[in-house]
């Protein structure tokens, strides 16, 4: 159950947020996804984007493992590292980047909190897992 559904007020959530951000350069914001329905669930960081990098998002996770898949980029990108579209992540781990066209549905936590009046959309870079196993496909 998510925090907020637990009662805790959008105010104390926004702190517990900015705490955590103020903490460690970065936090995860994760929405359940809708069980049996089209909406997968997605998590994406929130905090990259005051460093002057696009946050990270990724569809079909899971709350428990999200953060594990998010902390190596977003450690690298508090170390200096700066990821575009296209970027190699062979020595992290193998998903692509796409970048977002639009955050303003998906990341809205990101874009109510720091996204000033008149700026575009907080930029974002999307996690692609593979899902195709080339290896089974051909016998092997």
């Amino acid at each position: 159950m998510c925090d907020i559904c637990g009662g805790i007020t959008n105010p104390e959530y926004e702190q517990q947020l900015l705490t955590n951000i103020q903490r460690f350069g970065w936090t995860v914001q994760f929405i359940e996804g809708e069980h049996g329905g089209r909406n997968p669930s997605y998590a994406y960081t929130l905090g990259l984007s005051l460093h002057g990098h696009p946050e990270f998002i990724t569809f079909n996770c899971h709350p428990d493992f999200v953060g594990r898949e998010l902390q190596p980029l977003a450690e690298s990108v508090l170390a200096g590292r700066q990821f575009d579209e296209g970027d190699h992540l062979g020595d992290l781990f193998q998903p692509q980047l796409l970048r977002m066209p639009d955050s303003t549905t998906h990341l809205y936590t990101a874009n109510t909190m720091f996204r000033r009046p008149g700026d575009p959309p907080i930029e974002a870079l999307q996690l692609v897992w593979p899902t195709r196993t080339p290896w089974l496909e051909s016998g092997r």
